[in-house]
């Protein structure tokens, strides 16, 4: 991208802000540079302009002037070599483009694009010193992070965080009743499966719930299996901070006497461990939007779009909460929307999520229990599934959000369509759009083929597919809204090779994406 004199110019009338520092600059770096540039790492990256002065007293639109950057060659060379001392800055993340001349009426500016470091290198800190100096980015620029915030970033850069072992913590801090159901479950979704045979102990220990480190001998406990399975005590013992609560606001309006319909939170009735809630709430929330029937094979599958929808923003504010922070992962229904919220931050910006990228859950293991009872979704498609269902539904984009105040992540669904009308069973009203669902697919396919798992089948059964083939089509049946870049994650391949593969199918059958590449759907024709 070329930066022009008009570019630098427009930047100058916005002013400083979460995303753009301007400094002085003539024959040597700034000191003050090497916080922005651990700020704008460690929080959503941004632009230094080195060559511009601030005159405080003026107004903004002639609070900036370019007195240039006099002695280039000698600040470009001292950038990089202090940018590559490990002793200054922890880690480059830069590349040579970031840094780029700019003449503005006869001077030069230095413009310097400083992006968001991945969530695995963070924190990016100075002075070889963690705890002072790491910084994040607000509107008032640069500070330090507090404990809490730095101890957040070191957890985020690990993506196995729910994995650690918990000394001495063993079967007996287990729920069994809660256990017991989830194997209930498990065995309805996969009645052949090789777990089904196994004593409680190793059927958690194969679900990551239960581990022992041949290192050190110690065994017991994950983080996962407590946080999924535990009992109270044991939970609250380890996390302190962990609360739950669902609560039913249909109607309620604020300041009434009615406070709620119903809720379910921690008042000593039942168990609060994460697969107790999330079945728990998916009962009762589910229970307040309308239900679509359709036939897959020779069963009926209650719930639709919709359902699959909240199912997924459910299990996505459990698998991405961080359970050592101080908050609650609260769900609300209220009478137009649903709100989503959980303890943490966004380990990327928003706007990456909703061109369709996507990281690794904070809680992995939990993440693949739900996943083995047939809830969630671990590709990285979780969020696209959930924005085609309200792109269907013809309801308003589903609102992602950090609130970084209280260090919480906020989704809120909207249940009002077009018209304004309120998606709703309890006036036994739905909405047309919904009504019209059981006669749309997401995925057109032979009019004989009546599922998921027939189409798969088909797949398999076409002597002109090869594996790899066969894998690509058999991802895109599963999960319409899935990316060539989730594609080959998933099937650790190249983009390059993922491409080359859809070019020979497209001469077999019939693939189109409808949509963006990022936002988008397959539909394919067999």
């Amino acid at each position: 991208m070329n930066i022009t004199a008009d570019d630098i110019k427009k930047l100058m009338l916005q002013g400083e802000g979460l995303h753009l520092e301007m400094k002085k600059c003539k024959d040597s770096v700034p000191k003050s540079v090497w916080e922005t540039y651990s700020s704008f790492a460690n929080t959503r990256g941004g632009i230094i302009l080195l060559g511009v002065t601030e005159h405080k007293e003026q107004p903004l639109e002639s609070r900036f002037e370019v007195t240039g950057v006099e002695d280039l060659v000698k600040v470009e060379t001292d950038f990089w070599n202090i940018m590559n001392n490990h002793q200054k800055v922890s880690q480059n993340i830069l590349v040579d483009s970031d840094l780029r001349e700019v003449e503005v009426d006869g001077k030069v500016v230095l413009y310097l694009q400083i992006p968001e470091a991945d969530y695995h290198r963070k924190p990016i800190y100075i002075n070889n010193d963690l705890q002072n100096g790491t910084y994040k980015r607000n509107h008032e620029g640069d500070r330090h992070v507090t404990m809490e915030e730095l101890a957040l970033l070191m957890r985020d850069s690990s993506d196995d965080i729910d994995s650690q072992i918990i000394e001495h913590y063993v079967m007996g801090d287990i729920d069994l009743d809660s256990f017991h159901a989830y194997r209930q479950s498990f065995k309805s979704a996969n009645p052949t499966h090789a777990y089904n045979s196994l004593d409680d102990k190793e059927f958690l220990r194969h679900l990551g719930g239960y581990a022992n480190d041949r290192h050190t001998g110690i065994e017991g406990l994950t983080m996962a299996g407590l946080l999924m399975f535990g009992k109270r005590l044991p939970i609250m013992e380890n996390f302190p901070n962990f609360r739950v609560d669902y609560l039913d606001l249909i109607g309620v309006e604020p300041g009434g006497s009615l406070k709620w319909n119903d809720r379910l939170t921690d008042d000593g009735r039942w168990e609060p461990n994460l697969f107790n809630f999330a079945t728990l709430v998916m009962q009762k929330l589910l229970f307040t939007l309308p239900s679509e029937g359709r036939l897959h094979g020779t069963q009926r599958k209650d719930g639709g779009e919709l359902h699959e929808a909240i199912r997924e923003a459910i299990i996505n504010t459990i698998s991405y909460c961080d359970y050592k922070l101080n908050g609650v992962l609260r769900i609300d229904r209220r009478t137009d929307e649903i709100i989503f919220r959980n303890p943490g931050t966004l380990r990327i910006s928003r706007e990456r999520i909703y061109d369709g990228d996507f990281t690794h859950a904070r809680n992995r293991t939990i993440q693949r229990m739900f996943r083995m009872v047939g809830y969630g979704d671990n590709i990285g498609s979780g969020f696209q599934k959930i924005l085609v269902a309200w792109r269907t539904l013809h309801l308003p984009t589903p609102d992602l959000r950090e609130q970084p105040d209280v260090q919480e992540v906020w989704l809120t669904l909207s249940l009002k369509d077009t018209a304004n009308s309120t998606v709703n069973s309890a006036d036994n009203t739905i909405d047309s759009e919904i009504t019209k669902l059981q006669n749309k697919r997401l995925l057109t396919v032979n009019s004989t083929v009546n599922s998921t798992e027939a189409v798969i089948e088909k797949i398999k059964s076409v002597s002109q597919f090869s594996e790899i083939q066969k894998h690509i089509l058999s991802l895109m049946v599963q999960s319409p809204a899935i990316t060539i870049s989730q594609i080959a994650l998933n099937l650790n391949k190249d983009r390059n090779a993922i491409n080359y593969q859809l070019k020979k199918l497209k001469g077999i059958i019939t693939i189109e994406r409808e949509g963006s590449d990022k936002t988008g759907i397959w539909k394919i024709s067999l």
